[in-house]
């Protein structure tokens, strides 16, 4: 099967490096070999013997290690660099013997001028219809800190969560949006293009409101929270009529970054033992604000204090009643940094919504976005791949999420 050959019009140059990339690179890596690395094998012993026994290895503990540290180090083009440009990733699932005889109907491209993005699947694996037959319709908007990843990377994820739900005998459709990346481009333009998006599905592809669940991990869980307050009040700078759409059926959270600078305990009790750190949450905040602000009651105001961006302050501005949807998931690791976050965040909307529209799955001694990390990292990616579409079991993980928007859909409709 020929390479899949993709274009990036929002980030054209994802994945080149310049030469003082290169040398951060040469410089990156001796710190880790020199420096970085022999700390955390004197470390590791004593680290590890004052904590509750785990059953996490230390192979999984040194790949967080190797994880974090490149997040802390490398910048936005090193590391989209290292996670390749996404058609390397289409190519390998399309040429797999699972995927391959399906590929014409996976990953159908989307470019309009106000919005990017990939249908992932409509309807089928095996036989497409249009997303208006389906039972239910993702919008998923991916993670990476805002700056790095591509739904070309989710890809593999999607296909798994899809076919989950369809196990269960429920169609879906998923599109993933392409939102544009920082630094080159900082907010609100990412939210202006979930909108634009979420309005596409609405209008040109006649989904009902009734039948779409939104969905993101890390910056994607972010941007997602972002775009329900949006639609609840529009963002001052975006058109109206990306505005005052009606709310979905339902949300998924996944791992979501709710504050940009505001850091709870967990930062501190879980900074060795997750993928992500304090350092790399200043980062995205760097990238993604860019210093930039926006207009509210005629007066400038600080855009990491913003009603669109922190949720874990309270905000008189945000009413969670209005602005969430009939039901919510969301679901954390116990050994992320955001894990204290995501639960007290659950606890106050609970208090004003009650608890059975609000569910928190907490995977134990799981890191960040655990659910996405299996379909890169795992194992026996090589044998799912090589099994057939419908066969069960591999990423179970995912496969989980599947079960619960499952769930939610059925105990929603009665």
């Amino acid at each position: 099967m020929a390479a899949i050959q993709e274009h990036y019009p929002r980030n054209p140059h994802f994945g080149s490096l310049c030469f003082s990339d290169y040398f951060l690179l040469f410089y990156c890596v001796v710190r880790i070999l020199v420096w970085d690395l022999p700390l955390f094998l004197l470390t590791y012993p004593y680290i590890f013997s004052h904590t509750t026994p785990r059953s996490t290895s230390f192979g999984d503990h040194l790949t967080r290690f190797l994880i974090r540290k490149t997040n802390e180090l490398f910048n936005p083009a090193l590391t989209r660099w290292a996670s390749r440009p996404g058609h390397h990733h289409v190519d390998i699932i399309f040429s797999s013997p699972r995927y391959g005889p399906h590929h014409k109907n996976i990953y159908h491209p989307v470019s309009r001028r106000d919005f990017a993005g990939y249908w992932i699947l409509q309807s089928s694996l095996v036989a497409p219809k249009p997303p208006s037959t389906s039972d239910v319709t993702v919008l998923y908007l991916h993670g990476g800190g805002y700056f790095c990843s591509q739904p070309a990377h989710y890809l593999l994820f999607l296909l798994r969560l899809a076919e989950s739900i369809l196990n269960q005998g429920v169609s879906i459709s998923i599109f993933a949006l392409d939102y544009s990346l920082a630094p080159e481009h900082t907010f609100p333009t990412q939210l202006a293009e979930a909108a634009a998006a979420y309005k596409y599905i609405l209008d040109e592809k006649r989904v009902s409101p009734g039948k779409i669940v939104v969905a993101g991990d890390s910056a994607g869980g972010h941007l997602a929270l972002s775009l329900l307050v949006h639609l609840d009040k529009p963002f001052p700078s975006i058109p109206d009529a990306y505005g005052c759409l009606p709310k979905p059926l339902g949300l998924v959270l996944i791992s979501p970054c709710l504050s940009l600078y505001h850091e709870p305990p967990s930062y501190v009790s879980n900074k060795h033992i997750d993928i992500l750190s304090g350092l790399f949450l200043r980062r995205i905040a760097t990238h993604f604000l860019n210093g930039s602000t926006e207009i509210s009651a005629n007066k400038e105001v600080p855009n990491r204090d913003s009603p669109y961006v922190e949720f874990l302050t309270p905000n008189p501005e945000v009413n969670w009643e209005s602005v969430l949807p009939p039901w919510v998931c969301a679901l954390a690791g116990a050994d992320e940094i955001f894990f204290d976050g995501i639960r007290g965040w659950v606890e106050t909307v609970r208090e004003k919504l009650g608890h059975g529209r609000v569910v928190l799955n907490v995977g134990v001694e799981k890191e960040h976005a655990w659910q996405f990390l299996e379909t890169m990292l795992d194992a026996g990616t090589k044998k799912y791949l090589e099994s057939n579409v419908g066969d069960e079991g591999g990423f179970e993980e995912t496969a989980k999420i599947g079960e619960m928007i499952v769930e939610r859909m059925r105990i929603s409709n009665h």
